[in-house]
């Protein structure tokens, strides 16, 4: 495995000229509330008045500061306006003239924490339960995701950082959902989007300054541009993980991310159980008369716990107990086995919180991407629609 450690400034940027003023960004189709089987809610405008649509036309307007009630009742939705009338539809479609104008949306079947979204809501039943798109602008998108991944308290380059990741990935896997008639949900499946860009204006610069900007490999093409919590002081190679490597994504060392939040963790478990999991997973232990073999120390990442003639994939440990990582050495304390593990997540790509230890440090955005990944560009979208590297038709959902 080859590490480095060394920043290189090798980073070729490549900006479209568009007239000023002119907007290129696309809109994006948002499954909400993913996750949960919702069947019904409640809507509450913002500081706009609403217009509301069913399959057979204009159904009425919610005016700003007043809510909806939206329940299924097998194969219809039921809606309850703001004056207590009840209507019913198939589909039904929220809608604001302007593209600031926000919403609230509380599922009440199930009980779940309200979120506020921006742009539009479409509504329909699938799967016995109702399916809730949010249509909103792809850059006012990455704007909620860039909060939702980051909080709201990094600093501006690592927002620039993530937007850009953020964005990437957003345009690589634009059909991923197509099949259900949206692009992307809102969970760790795709991307985590709870909602509109609030607390931060830092958040929203790092959006507009980056605005476009995605990465590319040197053909091109759109990176799998992974990235995980903390690396534990190195990363690894996206082979390593899984079936296929990627030139971009290499081992790097990371001390940006030691001394970090993330960075170690422990797991203790009782050494009989140890054993047992091991037995159960056919590892030879036969008499242990020296309970020190159980040991194993680690400097750097390494893909299999050994034991005798026999191993075991650390990743399998990690699935098995739920492990933060799989970056972990083996140690015995009295009757405990500790596993004593660094990092969070699966260490290929950039770390989360390495980035924004680069970006309190004052590296600029292009430095830290670079350090992450290798021989790559940053680009603007259009450049890619232009070079037929982006599927029109998938971007465009009926």
């Amino acid at each position: 495995m080859i590490l480095s450690g060394k920043l290189k400034y090798c980073f070729l940027v490549l900006v479209l000229l568009v007239p000023a003023g002119t907007s290129f960004s696309l809109d994006i189709r948002i499954g909400v509330f993913h996750e949960h089987l919702v069947n019904a809610f409640l809507f509450t405008s913002g500081d706009w008045d609403y217009h509301i649509e069913t399959d057979q036309g204009l159904l009425g307007i919610c005016p700003a500061g007043d809510s909806w009630y939206v329940i299924r009742q097998k194969d219809s939705l039921f809606i309850r306006d703001h004056t207590g009338r009840w209507h019913h539809g198939n589909r039904l479609s929220f809608s604001a003239p302007d593209e600031y104008a926000y919403f609230r949306l509380k599922p009440a079947l199930p009980v779940l924490d309200s979120r506020e979204y921006l742009a539009d809501l479409q509504v329909e039943i699938s799967m016995n339960s109702l399916l809730m798109v949010n249509e909103i602008d792809m850059e006012k998108y990455i704007m909620g995701v860039s909060e939702t991944e980051a909080g709201n308290r990094c600093e501006l380059e690592y927002y620039k950082v993530q937007a850009i990741l953020s964005r990437t990935y957003a345009y690589r896997n634009l059909a991923r959902h197509k099949t259900e008639g949206f692009h992307l949900c809102d969970a760790v499946h795709c991307q985590a989007y709870k909602g509109r860009n609030i607390w931060n204006e830092d958040v929203e610069i790092g959006t507009e300054v980056t605005e476009g900007l995605v990465l590319a490999d040197g053909d091109s093409v759109l990176l799998s541009a992974a990235y995980h919590a903390n690396s534990g002081g190195e990363t690894r190679g996206a082979e390593e993980v899984w079936l296929t490597g990627k030139h971009y994504l290499r081992p790097v060392l990371d001390p940006f991310s030691l001394n970090q939040p993330g960075a170690k963790w422990k797991k203790s478990i009782p050494a009989g159980d140890w054993i047992r999991y091991l037995q159960a997973k056919g590892v030879f232990v036969g008499e242990l008369l020296d309970t020190s073999l159980l040991e194993m120390p680690v400097k750097h990442r390494q893909d299999y716990y050994l034991f005798g003639q026999d191993s075991l994939l650390l990743s399998v440990i990690r699935d098995d107990y739920q492990l933060r990582s799989d970056f972990f050495g083996v140690k015995l304390e009295g009757d405990q086995v500790v596993l004593d593990g660094r990092g969070y997540g699966h260490g290929v790509g950039l770390s989360q919180e390495g980035a924004m230890e680069m970006a309190r440090k004052g590296y600029r955005y292009t430095a830290i991407l670079n350090y992450y990944y290798h021989q790559i560009q940053l680009i603007h979208y259009m450049f890619l629609l232009e070079a037929g590297k982006l599927e029109v038709d998938i971007i465009y959902l009926p």
